[in-house]
């Protein structure tokens, strides 16, 4: 069984699969702070949907763009 760690927890990928993540949901996700999370949304370098103020995208979305990502640098 693959699980990930995510902020000092183990989730269970099974769990995470499919999941519709919320803009609150990325600032827990992600391993940076709030700030740089903003930044890349309001960039459009995460692959979001902005629905109303929010923003979502699913778990596979995300984790399929931090694949698709590595060894890149990305500033803001």
């Amino acid at each position: 069984m693959s699980c990930l760690v995510l902020r000092e927890e183990r989730v269970d990928l099974e769990v995470q699969e499919g999941r519709i993540l919320k803009q609150s949901d990325l600032y827990d996700i992600l391993p940076f702070g709030r700030t740089k999370t903003q930044q890349l949304i309001k960039s459009g370098e995460l692959p979001l949907v902005k629905v109303g103020k929010d923003y979502i995208t699913t778990y596979n979305i995300l984790e399929e763009w931090i694949k698709n990502h590595l060894g890149e640098e990305i500033y803001y």
